[in-house]
C-alpha cells in the first residue's frame, strides 16, 4: 500500500523520470554538441584561440570556461552528465514559467485549471524542447538563467535578477536585451550591478588563461571577430557565418529577409530592407513595453516580449532556440483559460504558432515539405503571431490598471 501510495502521490514525476530514460539512447545517438563544446574548453585549456583551432566554436569564450569540466571525463560519462544538465534544466524552467505565470493574477489557480495550463503548455512547446536534446544544445541552461533573473524581478531580490540575467547574456548575448529594459523601468542601480556581473563572468577565461597567440584577449577578440563582424565585414579577416546566406535552419528576422529578398530584384537592398524590418520590430517591441509601465504585475509579459525579441534580432535563430516561447506559451494559455475575454484570440493565435512551430517538423510532414516551410520562415512567422496576443492583453489590460507596474511587484 505505501509504495501505491508512492506512485500515486509522484506519478508525473515518475513518468518523467522513465520518458528521460527511454529517450537517453536517442539523445547520446548523435553527439552534436557534446563532440563540439569539449573540444572548445579542451583549446582554452591549452591556451589555444577558440575559433582558429575549434571550427564552429563561435561561443563566447566563457562557455568553453563553464565546458571544462565535461573536455576531463571520459565521452560516456560526458554525455550522461550533459544528459542531466539538460532535463534538470528543462523542468526547473518549466516550474519556474508557471510561477512566474501563476503570479500574475492575485488568486490561485484551480487545480483543474492548473492541469490544464501544463498538458496545454506541454502540448505546444514539447517538439521546441525536444530540439534540444536532440542538438543536444545549451539554450535550455540559458533559458534557465534568464527565468532566475524574472524571477528575482518578482522577487525583488536584486542580486538574484542580475545574477540569472547577467549569467544568460555571457553565455548567449541575446539576454543583454533585459539591460536596456531595466533603465526603461527605472532601474539603474540594477542595471550596474547587471553590466558588473556581466563584465566579470565574462572576464573568467581570461583571469585563468592567456592566449598563446598575441592577441587582445579571448573576450575581447570574440567580441571583435564576433560582434564587430556582424556590423563591419572587413573582407581581409572576416569568415562567412552561418546567417550570412539562405540558412533553413535559420528562424530569424535576418534569415526571413535573406529568404524573401534572396534571387529576386530586392536582393541588392536586402540589408536596407534588413534594417527597416529591425527599427519597425524594435518600435513595436518598444511600445508594447512603455504601455506595460502602465501595469501592475506585467514583468512576465514583458519578459515574453524580450524573450520572443531574443529570438527575432538574433543573426542566428535555430529551433532548439525556441525553447523559449515556453514562458510565453505559458503566459497565454493561462490567459485563454482564465479570462474569457482573450479566449477566442488567444485559441486562435496558439493553434495558428503551435501549427507552423511545431507540426512543420520533418517527423511529422517529411523532410522535403519541411524544409519548403522552414525556408518560407514559418517559425518566424508562428512567433511573430505571439506578439499580437501579447500586444492585445498589454493593450486592454493598460486600459483598467491604475496601478502603474513596478519591476520589483
Amino acid at each position: 500500500m505505501k509504495l501505491l501510495d508512492f506512485i500515486r502521490r509522484h506519478k508525473l514525476i515518475l513518468l518523467l523520470l522513465v520518458a528521460a530514460a527511454l529517450y537517453y539512447p536517442r539523445f547520446v545517438n548523435r553527439p552534436q554538441g557534446m563532440d563540439l563544446y569539449p573540444r572548445g574548453a579542451a583549446a582554452l585549456l591549452r591556451g589555444e584561440v577558440l575559433e582558429d583551432s575549434v571550427l564552429g566554436f563561435n561561443y563566447p569564450p566563457v562557455f568553453a570556461f563553464v565546458m571544462i569540466p565535461f573536455a576531463l571525463v571520459r565521452p560516456w560519462l560526458r554525455d550522461l552528465l550533459w544528459y542531466l544538465v539538460l532535463v534538470g534544466s528543462t523542468c526547473l524552467s518549466f516550474r519556474l514559467c508557471e510561477h512566474l505565470t501563476l503570479k500574475t493574477w492575485p488568486e490561485p489557480l484551480p487545480r483543474k485549471e492548473l492541469l490544464w495550463l501544463r498538458v496545454l503548455t506541454l502540448a505546444l512547446s514539447i517538439k521546441l524542447v525536444l530540439a534540444v536534446f536532440e542538438n543536444q544544445a545549451y539554450d535550455a541552461v540559458v533559458f534557465l538563467c534568464v527565468l532566475i533573473g524574472l524571477d528575482g524581478l518578482a522577487r525583488g531580490k536584486d542580486f538574484r535578477a542580475a545574477a540569472g540575467l547577467a549569467a544568460a547574456a555571457a553565455l548567449k548575448v541575446t539576454p543583454l536585451l533585459f539591460f536596456p529594459y531595466l533603465l526603461l523601468r527605472g532601474r539603474m542601480k540594477l542595471f550596474l550591478l547587471c553590466v558588473a556581473l556581466y563584465a566579470g563572468i565574462s572576464l573568467l577565461p581570461d583571469v585563468f588563461f592567456t592566449p598563446s597567440k598575441p592577441s587582445s584577449g579571448y573576450f575581447l577578440t570574440w567580441v571583435h571577430d564576433m560582434v564587430g563582424g556582424l556590423f563591419i565585414k572587413n573582407p581581409a579577416i572576416y569568415r562567412p557565418r552561418q546567417w550570412d546566406s539562405a540558412n533553413p535552419l535559420n528562424e530569424s528576422l535576418r534569415s526571413l529577409v535573406t529568404h524573401l529578398t534572396t534571387g529576386s530584384s530586392w536582393s541588392v537592398h536586402a540589408s536596407t530592407i534588413l534594417n527597416a524590418v529591425y527599427l519597425g520590430y524594435l518600435s513595436v517591441m518598444g511600445a508594447l513595453l512603455i504601455r506595460s509601465g502602465k501595469m501592475a504585475r506585467s514583468f512576465v509579459l514583458d519578459g515574453s516580449v524580450l524573450l520572443i525579441s531574443m529570438l527575432m534580432l538574433s543573426p542566428m535563430s535555430s529551433k532548439s532556440h525556441f525553447i523559449v516561447l515556453m514562458l510565453p506559451y505559458m503566459l497565454l494559455s493561462a490567459y485563454v483559460i482564465k479570462e474569457e475575454r482573450f479566449r477566442w484570440l488567444g485559441g486562435i493565435v496558439l493553434a495558428v504558432s503551435f501549427a507552423l512551430n511545431s507540426l512543420t517538423a520533418k517527423q511529422i510532414m517529411g523532410r522535403p515539405l519541411s524544409e519548403i516551410f522552414l525556408s518560407s520562415g514559418c517559425i518566424t512567422i508562428g512567433t511573430l503571431i505571439l506578439l499580437v496576443f501579447l500586444g492585445h492583453i498589454i493593450f486592454e489590460r493598460g486600459k483598467t490598471s491604475a496601478e502603474p507596474c513596478r519591476a520589483r511587484s
